[in-house]
């Protein structure tokens, strides 16, 4: 973090908590009363809740070990989420106590965690308890903010300098597939915006999870987009889908590993710089 941002952590969060008083955090613009106990799309009034805390080496390589602390809530519906749950029933994660919080990362620190990752749900959603948090713990500390990046130019202006590094998921290549998967049409044009906006104030990692059955449709205006737009920027090519149950709009099989070694080629053929 930087130090400037760092110290004025506490400030940010105040002019955050006010707006939530009708929240337009994200391009939902519920304009819902948070303060009030309102709830909107995110499913989270003002009270900031996280559901799981652990060092993790399953991250990128320059990230790991990562510090990951789990923040209930999403303004996103994606059809493969994997921690569905914690998004439509917020009131069972834990309300953050912003100081027990940041005794947790400094622990985790001391047993090797090199970065702090803030994820969820989506982080985006609950800046006001993360800024508290950011300012009560060492101002080494890296800080990953890993998003679905669908959120308003005031978080993006919020985070100048308080996140080192953003992760930042780009899930769909195309208005349909958006709407179809994530519940938002407009999600490309939010996404790519902040994405080139965070490359101008940070270190971004931009993640694309591959779809089974979604390589030309998403898969590669990704990574065309990329190759045009953020050149030299690092991509990270998951290919650990995990499909739903059940449901009708995310695909309801595994990756071919013949897919993903077709997914690297791609990549490879764009010069992108990809990271493991």
């Amino acid at each position: 973090m930087d130090p400037k941002a760092h110290s004025q952590a506490s400030e940010r969060a105040e002019v955050v908590r006010d707006s939530l008083r009708s929240c337009a955090l994200c391009p939902r613009r519920c304009g819902v009363d948070r303060l009030a106990g309102q709830v909107g799309y995110c499913g989270v009034d003002a009270t900031v809740r996280w559901f799981r805390e652990m060092v993790y080496d399953g991250e990128e390589t320059p990230l790991n070990p990562s510090h990951q602390v789990y923040f209930a809530g999403c303004n996103l519906r994606c059809a493969f989420c994997s921690v569905e749950e914690w998004n439509l029933q917020t009131d069972a994660a834990r309300p953050m106590d912003p100081i027990e919080m940041a005794t947790v990362i400094a622990r985790r620190r001391r047993q090797g965690a090199r970065t702090l990752n803030l994820l969820g749900g989506e982080p985006a959603v609950s800046v006001h308890g993360i800024l508290d948090l950011l300012a009560a713990v060492d101002v080494g500390t890296t800080v990953v903010w890993n998003s679905n990046m669908y959120y308003s130019d005031t978080v993006a202006g919020i985070l100048e300098g308080l996140a080192d590094i953003y992760l930042a998921d780009l899930k769909c290549g195309n208005p349909v597939c958006a709407e179809r998967l994530l519940g938002a049409s407009d999600y490309l044009e939010v996404v790519r915006a902040n994405i080139l906006r965070a490359r101008r104030v940070g270190d971004v990692i931009v993640r694309h999870l591959i779809l089974p059955s979604h390589l030309d449709c998403c898969l590669r205006p990704t990574l065309d987009w990329i190759a045009s737009e953020a050149p030299g920027a690092k991509v990270s090519l998951r290919g650990d889908y995990v499909p739903p149950a059940e449901g009708d709009a995310a695909p309801l099989t595994y990756l071919d590993p013949a897919d993903r070694d077709r997914a690297m080629r791609m990549a490879g053929d764009l010069g992108l710089h990809v990271i493991q």
